[in-house]
């Protein structure tokens, strides 16, 4: 292996021109005329993918893993996003995902609220009355406008990017509270990873207040399945799929029998949501490309690019037939900093990692400092470890292993990272409409906000979420104007009640539910009930209840 260290070399250089408003306004348009741009043609159905924390580099990667080939993304390339939250130049996956669920820009760590720390520029300003306010999602939008719902992910349902389509927390790390909201969201298809966040038990991610949201699940309609099979095998338009208690293996890692790999989720739901008349908006997230990059494993970072690829070819095929879909692909930030400087022929790079049969994930809890030298010849290749190597791989056996072989891998392949941690390098769009027009046109420039990709959904689809940011989430405060009285009912301390009284009405909303048990009756409402930093929000049509 050759290496060098070049410097003043940027892996992306850019040249643009200045934002010139809030959050919303993106860049001074460059030299297409309006002529060139392609037109808008309204579409029924959009598919989003969200490739959390893949850089360019990734994609990079993983087209020479596969011989230098193009990827299908690849035909679709379409510009960059800017990804920076209210609070950080570099951003985490709630705040991420949340711009793209909600077309605002938010706080680090907070899930499709409005943000109550602003510290960056070219933002717009929050009211403080309206600062943690639940704003309502492209979810939200579609459901409320009669179209279908699906989200698709190979991490937990309570991480953050599903949990910003579906539900509203001050903390990404709220999972009780999170995975209630998402049963209760009205979604019509949810498939992923996570069950043990919706029963009772004794492991940590398991429910501590005694319910069992399964039940829940399918008493509202669902088809509630558990594995590949039970998946192929559905009836209805109504689905949850849960096929882990945690997350889902890794494309390299699963077993097909059990478990449905991301091109097969996204193909089913596509066809199920595309039932309805009215269209759908579909969410798929490549989750674990995030979770491999901070880990630094380079195999890891493969498998899971290679498995979003295969599903957006499934997304692609299902649009081109359709007619009638846009399909969308972002990265909410990049994730490790992976650098390639391999001055060797690909031959080089593919004779390494065509040897791994797992990623550094697939073979944990069976490996040990007495068998980890034949674990690692089996499973990756790797033979006659120097002295160095076999100590470090020692010493990450009581730690984390992940990024010890990535080393030892990319010393190999000259590819190295600069951190476990995201980063804040702008992320590659990605984009399909059946009459060419892309967010980049929407915007009239080649480096877009994260935002203006909920804007440009909202164009093609005509949903419109300016008018429900000012009429689906409200302050309790709604009803004492109405002479009522409202106290919270924490009888039950895992799951308070908003009681609200006023002469002989007597109104009951459970907190993160869409329900509402007005005189003992209950009724749907068209938003959750939550509380955001001991402040009550909600749906304006539970106030309506009240005389």
């Amino acid at each position: 292996m050759r290496n060098r260290v070049i410097a003043g070399i940027c892996s992306t250089v850019l040249s643009c021109s200045l934002l010139i408003g809030s959050s919303g306004t993106t860049y001074a348009s460059g030299a297409t005329t309006a002529a060139e741009v392609p037109s808008n043609k309204p579409v029924k159905n959009v598919i989003l993918f969200i490739t959390d924390g893949m850089s360019l580099s990734d994609v990079n990667l993983a087209r020479w893993y596969g011989g230098g080939q193009p990827l299908t993304i690849d035909k679709y390339f379409s510009g960059l996003v800017r990804t920076y939250a209210t609070d950080s130049l570099t951003t985490d996956s709630a705040a991420g995902a949340t711009a793209y669920a909600t077309g605002h820009k938010v706080k680090t760590e907070t899930v499709s609220i409005l943000p109550d720390k602003s510290t960056m520029p070219l933002l717009d300003t929050v009211k403080k009355e309206d600062m943690n306010k639940p704003l309502p999602t492209i979810m939200d939008a579609a459901r409320l406008a009669g179209k279908s719902t699906g989200t698709v992910f190979t991490c937990e349902l309570t991480d953050a990017t599903p949990a910003t389509f579906l539900s509203h927390a001050y903390t990404r790390d709220n999972a009780g509270s999170i995975a209630e909201q998402m049963v209760y969201s009205g979604v019509d298809i949810l498939l992923g990873g996570g069950a043990g966040y919706l029963v009772p038990g004794k492991e940590d991610i398991n429910r501590k207040d005694g319910e069992d949201l399964t039940k829940v699940i399918k008493s509202s309609g669902y088809e509630y399945v558990t594995d590949k099979a039970g998946l192929m095998n559905t009836k209805t338009n109504k689905v949850w799929g849960m096929f882990n208690k945690e997350a889902l293996d890794a494309d390299l890692d699963l077993n097909p029998q059990k478990q449905p790999s991301l091109a097969e989720m996204t193909k089913i739901a596509a066809e199920k949501l595309s039932q309805n008349d009215k269209g759908f908006v579909l969410m798929v997230e490549a989750s674990q490309i995030d979770w491999y990059g901070h880990d630094n494993d380079p195999v890891g970072i493969v498998s899971e690019t290679l498995a979003f690829d295969r599903a957006f070819k499934a997304a692609i095929d299902f649009a081109e037939k359709d007619g009638n879909t846009a399909v969308v692909s972002v990265s909410d930030h990049a994730t490790g900093g992976l650098n390639m400087t391999n001055y060797d022929a690909n031959k080089e790079l593919v004779s390494v990692l065509k040897k791994a049969k797992h990623t550094s994930y697939g073979f944990e809890g069976n490996i040990n400092e007495k068998n980890f030298k034949q674990v690692l010849a089996d499973n990756y290749g790797l033979t006659n470890l120097t002295k160095e190597e076999a100590d470090a791989v020692r010493e990450g056996l009581k730690d984390n292993l992940s990024p010890v072989i990535g080393k030892i891998l990319g010393a190999k392949i000259g590819v190295t990272f600069s951190t476990d941690d995201h980063t804040s390098e702008e992320i590659g769009l990605f984009a399909y409409h059946p009459t060419n027009f892309k967010p980049t046109d929407f915007a009239k420039s080649g480096v877009i906000q994260n935002t203006d990709v909920n804007r440009y959904i909202q164009e093609v689809t005509g949903l419109n979420l300016t008018a429900l940011e000012d009429t689906l989430f409200v302050t309790a405060d709604k009803f004492r104007a109405k002479g009522a009285t409202v106290t919270l009912d924490k009888t039950d301390k895992t799951n308070p009640v908003i009681v609200v009284k006023k002469g002989g009405q007597l109104l009951k909303l459970p907190m993160d539910k869409n329900i509402a048990m007005m005189d003992g009756k209950a009724l749907k409402l068209s938003a959750l009930t939550v509380m955001i930093k001991d402040k009550v929000w909600v749906s304006q049509d539970a106030v309506d209840l009240i005389n």
